[in-house]
Formats: structure tokens, sequence, C-alpha cells
């Protein structure tokens, strides 16, 4: 459902009750669809205080910690730190002597998720392990879960893997024995989390098969949402592991279901996928195309909502247009509001890729600044990651203090390349992942005491020397690296060709049903809206035309209509001799099938006839009927050979009596159709018309949008 239309529907709800109780949970519903799916802090912020002012004029205790636990849950941690603190703390002030054990194992769980949103571990852990012996105590085995994930987090955090993977498991044991399907989708998710971190993939992209499964088999209907989500986290792996698989169609995909349900979440996290692609196989054409040209309504949002990644889109795509001084300009801009940044990657990677564009612009100096800054910012960081980035600055800042002749910080910055390759290296080592960090830091120590013993032998001869090998050995491993990636591209690219041709043939969830399970189960749809077209006298005209003519005409008309359903998400079933059928609401149900369905169709016949006219009286054209019903379907795949995806039902059967029944250039629509999109249309009602073998029936002709 859209969220603003659930935000609409729960406002209802609130002014209706008098209950204070019930007001509280219907404001935390709505915080929560501010955060999740509108990707809106302050308003979820606000909402969610105002639970809180209304439990604190209510005299129940409870109701309170309640009011508190709810805002926590709902309201994006990064921006609402210090309030989720301060009620938690309140919480469990009230809580003691209470009895209510339950709700002080919910405070602490809760406080522990605020600690780890901060990366401080420590007190993460202490909070989750005095939440699971309450979880023990009260032997509730879905606390126990929550606790030991919370303990893994807070462990992984401190760089214990193996201790953080020996509670992740138990958690998916014991999951798996109480049958709780959303803990079980959580315990996958951390798990593929977790490998994805240490870089061990294989595992990675095994758990978030699983969560993908799990999805597909255990919830019905399919909660597309999650399952969207577990795509996007999909495509996560994918490019860390090898940007050169990431399956642009499947990107897509989802930013389309994202831009269709008004969920600005999940669209802003795909396309921050879709941008580090573009951006790592230095493809900026591709980035500028899906900015200027796939989805410019894009843009015009971020500059609006995120300035600062409008500048930086903007800075890139200047280079793009060959216009240097507007780039600089746009990467300045950028820089100014990207400083109050929290994240100190993200301020990192910025004064990357503004070194990269100084460094092609022959700005040698304020290049080395930027790179510097890069480096200083990613060593203030506390995850393992940084160093990926810190590699990425050394590299850079080597070759450029060499070119100015600065050769003490090119072998100060050369010695840091090859500390860190080692390091990155090495994570593909599964049995030494858990080792990674201790050897980091030993070798940091080490280094420090050697340099100083180093530092004045032969120093001005060693320097020259050393900084062409370091250098050139760095090189070698960038180059190796580089070399694999494309083997990789290589030897996957039949796989992608395979998937991309299955994704031809079934609808995106049916064929990862089928890649994952090896089969796809039957489903019914208690309601999808169902379209046929049909040309009229394509009898006759197939007797003056050409075979190859024929096809080619009817081929230029379907193209066109499969561009039209892909811009709604409908799902074109088949094409049956000139009869046109597709779907809307499968296979992902969704609350606007019938609005999707109708705009189409009158795309269709405008299409249409437009194609007449630009042809004349003279010309060879065809006319459209067109006919649409509502109703519930069976959907699956049909034969083990040559398989297609098809529905079945009597709403099939009435859709086609819809077209049979209508005119050329209209939209003929039943009632059950007309009832869903009544207020979006003008239609003009046709009466009880005869239809064959189904009596009469209510149409109606859709004229315009209202």
């Amino acid at each position: 459902m859209d969220p603003f239309i659930k935000i609409d529907r729960l406002w209802k709800d609130y002014n209706k009750t008098g209950n204070d109780s019930l007001k509280i949970e219907i404001l935390s519903n709505i915080s929560s669809i501010c955060t999740n799916f509108l990707d809106n802090y302050k308003t979820a912020d606000s909402i969610g205080d105002l639970g809180i002012r209304i439990a604190c004029k209510n005299s129940s205790t409870i109701l309170k910690v309640i009011a508190w636990n709810n805002y926590i849950e709902s309201v994006d941690l990064d921006s609402g730190y210090n309030k989720a603190r301060v009620y938690a703390k309140k919480a469990l002030m009230l809580l003691k002597n209470s009895g209510r054990t339950d709700l002080e194992w919910r405070t602490l769980h809760n406080l522990a998720t605020i600690f780890l949103s901060r990366r401080l571990y420590d007190s993460a852990f202490i909070e989750s392990n005095r939440a699971m012996d309450l979880a023990l105590k009260l032997n509730n085995k879905a606390f126990q879960v929550h606790s030991y994930l919370d303990i893994g987090m807070s462990l992984e955090g401190k760089l214990k893997k193996i201790d953080a993977l020996n509670k992740y498991l138990p958690a998916q044991k014991l999951a798996e024995n109480i049958k709780n399907t959303p803990l079980l989708i959580k315990c996958y998710s951390q798990l593929s989390d977790f490998y994805n971190i240490i870089k061990i993939f294989d595992k990675a992209i095994e758990y978030k098969q699983k969560h993908q499964v799990i999805l597909l088999l255990n919830t019905h209907p399919v909660d597309s949402v999650e399952l969207m989500w577990a795509q996007n986290q999909k495509h996560v792996i994918i490019t860390r592991y090898n940007n050169y698989l990431l399956d642009e169609k499947s990107v897509e995909s989802v930013i389309d279901y994202a831009i269709r349900t008004n969920n600005i979440r999940l669209k802003k996290y795909e396309f921050a996928i879709y941008r580090k692609h573009f951006i790592e196989a230095e493809n900026m054409r591709g980035l500028y195309n899906v900015y200027n040209i796939k989805y410019p309504s894009e843009l015009r949002f971020l500059s609006l909502n995120d300035k600062t990644l409008f500048y930086r889109l903007n800075a890139f795509f200047k280079v793009e247009e060959y216009q240097p001084d507007s780039a600089y300009y746009y990467f300045k801009l950028a820089e100014q509001r990207l400083r109050s940044d929290p994240n100190l990657l993200n301020r990192s990677n910025f004064y990357i890729r503004f070194g990269h564009f100084l460094k092609r612009a022959k700005k040698i100096e304020e290049a080395i600044e930027n790179y510097t800054k890069a480096y200083q910012l990613a060593e203030e960081d506390s995850r393992f990651v940084k160093m990926e980035y810190m590699l990425t600055a050394s590299m850079n800042l080597c070759e450029l203090n060499a070119l100015t002749g600065n050769y003490r910080q090119a072998y100060f910055y050369s010695k840091k390349c090859t500390l860190f390759s080692d390091s990155i290296l090495s994570i593909s080592n599964k049995e030494k992942a858990n080792r990674m960090w201790d050897d980091y830091q030993i070798r940091l120590d080490n280094e420090k005491r050697d340099s100083q013993l180093r530092q004045r032998k032969n120093e001005r001869n060693m320097m020259a020397g050393g900084v062409a090998s370091f250098f050139i050995l760095s090189l070698l491993i960038f180059r190796n690296y580089r070399n694999q990636k494309r083997l990789n591209k290589l030897l996957d690219e039949a796989k992608k060709k395979s998937e991309d041709l299955l994704l031809n043939i079934l609808p995106y969830e049916t064929a990862e049903e089928l890649k994952l399970t090896g089969s796809a189960k039957a489903k019914e749809f208690d309601e999808v809206t169902v379209m046929f077209t049909d040309f009229k006298d394509f009898t006759q005209a197939s007797e003056r035309l050409s075979a190859e003519e024929l096809v080619e005409k009817i081929h230029f008309y379907f193209s066109e209509f499969d561009k039209i359903i892909e811009k709604y998400g409908i799902e074109k079933i088949k094409i049956i001799g000139d009869s046109y059928m597709c779907a809307g609401g499968l296979p992902v149900n969704n609350e606007t099938h019938a609005y999707d369905v109708v705009c189409a169709a009158l795309e269709f016949q405008s299409f249409m006839i437009n194609c007449r006219n630009q042809q004349g009286p003279l010309g060879d054209y065809f006319e459209l009927r067109i006919g649409i019903h509502t109703g519930p379907v069976v959907a699956g795949i049909v034969g083990t050979k040559k398989f297609a995806y098809d529905i079945w039902g009597d709403t099939v059967n009435t859709a086609s009596r819809m077209e049979s029944s209508g005119e050329i250039d209209k939209v003929n629509i039943s009632g059950s159709t007309y009832e869903k999109i009544k207020n979006q249309f003008k239609c003009t009602y046709r009466g009880k018309v005869k239809a064959k073998h189904k009596g009469e029936i209510d149409m109606y002709f859709v004229d315009s949008p209202v």
C-alpha cells in the first residue's frame, strides 16, 4: 500500500479513538512509516514525541514506558540518538521493582540498539547481556534470539569475529526451533551481513538467498517490501564482491518498485548502489544517463531534498560534459555541505573523488591536500573497512609526492600501501579472517618502532629506490586485482545472459523462486486487473500485407505496449495472435493495479491514434479495442519445456469478453474495475451489455483522468 494512503488511514483511526493507548500505537505506526518508507526523520521524531506527550498526560507509568520504547523503535537513531538514550534511561528508572520484566527486556534491547547505532560496542555488549539474562529468566525464546543477535553485533564491532559468529548461529538455530519466520529472516540477514563484511561472499549470498526463499515460501501474500529490501542487500554483496556482476535490470526493477510505491528510503539506498556501480567502473556516462535520461525526476528530487548529493553528482556530470570549471565549482559546494556529515568514511570517499578530479586537472598540490584529508578522516574511523579508503589515498599520495620530489612523504605512503594491501588481500583467506585486525595492529606497532631505526640510514638513496619498488608493488597488486575482476566478468557472462533470458520469460519474483528452489508454486491472487487488446480487421490486413510486413508491424505496436506496461509495473502475460494480454497486481500484490492498468490502456489508445494520424487515411494502420476486468486469478508456470507464466480464472474470461464487447479507440471496463478507479477517471456508463457466455454485464468507457 502507498505509504501516504496508509498514513491518511491511520490519522483517521487516530481521530476516531479516545483511547490513549491506541493513539500511542497509531502514532508509533505513522512514525515508523515516515522513517522506513518516506525517509522523513524530522516528521517521525515529531510524531514520536506527540505519543510521549499523550502518555505523560496519562497517569499510567507503563504507558510512558511503552511510548518511550515506541519512539526508540520508530525513529532514525543516527539523528535521534541523544533523545532515544535519555528515554531508555528514564524507562529503566520507572521499571525498577515494577514486575514488568518483559518491558524491562524490551528497554534493554532498545538501549543496546541505540549504542550499536553509534558504534559504542562496549556499552551495547553490557546492555545486551543484561537483556539476555532477563530473556533466560522469562524463558522467552524470541527474546533470546534478539539478545543473541545484539550480543553478536556488539562482539563483531569489538572485532571478535569468531565470538560474534558463535552468537549468530545459536540465534538461527533457536529461531528455526520455534518456527518464527520474522526472526529467522532477521538471523539470515544478519549472517549475510556478517559474511559480507569479512568478504566470505559465497556464504553471504547463501544466507541472502535463504532470506529470499523464506519470504517467497512462508509469507502469503508475499511481503513485496521485504523482498525488495532483500534484493537491495543482495546487490550490496554483489558490488562488494565483483562490481561487474551487478545486473542493472535487477537494480532498476527495485528502483521502479520503490518509485511506484513511494518507498523513498528503498529508492535512496538502491540509487546509492547504482551510483557506486558506475563510479567504481569509472563509467560516468552510465551515471549521467541514469539521472538525466532514465530517472530525471530523481535529480529534481535531490535538488530539493539532498543538495550535497545533488552538487556531487553535478560535479561528475560537468566533468562528463567537459566543463572542468563548473565541476570544480560543484565539488566546492558539496564540500561546504559535507563538513557536518558525521559519517567519516563518506567524507573520506568524497575527498578521494575530489582528489581524482584535481589529479586529472593537473592541480597536484590541491589533489595532495584532498587525498591527505581522505586518509586522515578514514584513519579516525573505527571500522576495518577504513583500510580500503586509506589504501586508495596512500596510493595516490605516494605517486603525487614522488612526482613533486617529496620523497620522504612518498616513502612514508609507499610503506602504507604495502601494509594496507597485504591486510586487504589476506581477507580472502577464510581461516585468517578473525585475526586480520590484530595482525594489522601488530604490524602498525612494529612499523613505528622500525621506522625510527631505518630513517637516517642512507635515507636519500633508499627513498628513491624504495618509492619505486613499493609503488611498483602496489601497482602490481592493484593490477592483479583489476585483472581478476575482468576475469570474473568473463566467467560469469554466460550465467548473466541466461538469467537475463529467464527474466525475459518470467516475472522477476517467479524467476527468483525458480532459481532458488528449483520450482515455482501456483499462487492465488484475491484481486488483480486483467487487460486484453485486439486489432480490428486483423484478418483482412493479414491478407493484403506480406508475412514480413505483418510481423514487422505487430512488433512495432507490441514493443511500444511493452514499454508502456513496464512504466506502470504491469506484468505481460502473453500474446495470442494479434491479442495482447497483461495484468496488474501480480506477481506482487499492490493497491494500485486497476489505476495502473487503466492508465496504460489510455496510453495504448493514444499511441494507436497518433500512429493513425501520422499515416493519414490511406496508410496501413491498425485500430484497437481494449477490455479490462478486475477480480481473482490463479497464476503460475505452465509446462517444463518452453515454460511460460500464465493466469487462469473467470476474471480472465470476463476481461476477454470486455474486449470483444468494446469499440475501437475506447477503453471498455467492467463494473468491478469501475469501482476501483471511479475517483480517478471520468467514465461513461454504457448500461448492461450482453457478453458471450456471461449474460449482461455493467460496462463503462473510460474517457479521461479526473
